[in-house]
């Protein structure tokens, strides 16, 4: 007897209540009706909002700002943002932020949150500059600070990104609050396609950007309970070729991106790797002890710092519990 998926549909709408929680449950489960995956389903929805606080107690830290699609050039796109000091924030190994209320505001986990999404054509980005938005004058509209190459591309790629959300029929409800992991690792990935670009035309940072990502994702992996292993590869794999082409100017992000790929490959337990990149450090310092006798203005304390920390990682390698807080 053949399948009729409309007629599965209808009853797991009214079921549901939830176009993109029964396109979900298509996608996991095929067109069949089963009270326990319907039941896993609500469940999990259920699960990731409470764990993002959104039925806490407090004052709510995030309020909505409109920002402007560069790509398609709609207007009024939600924008999440979080409001000044209402979250203690404090950074794991991995450096993705853990967030905890404060002052009278609920706690939120506004890793969820922080991409912004045009769902008229998908573009991404947790970068408000990457978007046109009002000037700080109060007049006019400030430019995306994407050049006009990347914006031609990122327009030719929309089908790109509609494929990564083939299941998805509303994208406007799926990225509002409150967003469940998988909608956050979404809009992490549309993110990426977006970096992507900016990659290709070999923009600064555009490598670390990856890399941040698929740390964020592989965070909202494991606070579900799920295997993010394959996300840490993902983001070594964008640090280390970050690194490989000096792809981030700033001396900061450079000695970060060091740091992280030691703690990768310390979580990866390739303890010789991590042990090479903590020698990248010592060679880095030599270096800059030679050019101090030339120009005496210039320090090492940026390279002391993030090699201190790496070091300290190295030391603590053996123990059970390094990780426990990512």
């Amino acid at each position: 007897m053949a399948i009729n998926v409309g007629e599965v549909k209808r009853r797991l709408q009214a079921l549901l209540n939830d176009d993109n929680m029964v396109n979900e449950y298509i996608r996991q489960y095929g067109p069949k009706m089963d009270i326990k995956y319907i039941k896993a389903i609500k469940e999990s929805r259920a699960s990731a909002e409470s764990r993002i606080g959104e039925d806490g107690s407090g004052e709510d830290p995030v309020y909505e700002i409109k920002l402007g699609c560069p790509v398609c050039e709609k207007e009024d796109v939600t924008c999440y943002e979080l409001r000044a000091k209402s979250q203690q924030v404090i950074q794991n190994k991995f450096l993705v932020p853990h967030y905890e209320g404060a002052s009278g505001y609920k706690t939120i986990d506004y890793n969820l949150l922080s991409v912004t999404v045009c769902p008229r054509c998908l573009f991404a980005s947790p970068d408000k500059k990457d978007f046109t938005r009002s000037a700080s004058s109060g007049q006019g509209k400030q430019k995306s600070q994407l050049t006009g190459n990347m914006i031609m591309t990122l327009q030719e790629k929309i089908g790109e990104r509609k494929a990564l959300l083939k299941a998805v029929v509303d994208y406007e409800n799926y990225f509002q609050r409150p967003r469940i992991d998988d909608v956050a690792i979404a809009a992490y990935q549309l993110a990426m396609l977006r970096a992507n670009v900016e990659a290709y035309y070999e923009q600064p940072y555009s490598l670390y950007k990856l890399g941040a990502y698929a740390l964020r994702i592989a965070k909202i992996i494991k606070d579900s309970g799920g295997d993010n292993r394959e996300s840490y590869r993902d983001a070594l794999g964008y640090f280390e070729e970050a690194f490989r082409t000096s792809n981030c100017p700033s001396e900061e992000i450079e000695m970060q991106v060091i740091y992280t790929i030691i703690t990768l490959y310390l979580k990866l337990g390739e303890f010789k790797k991590a042990n090479s990149y903590i020698g990248v450090f010592t060679n880095i310092k030599n270096d800059r002890k030679n050019e101090m006798r030339d120009n005496p203005r210039l320090t090492t304390a940026t390279i002391d710092k993030w090699a201190d920390k790496a070091k300290r990682l190295w030391e603590d390698r053996e123990e059970e519990d390094l990780f426990k807080d990512e």
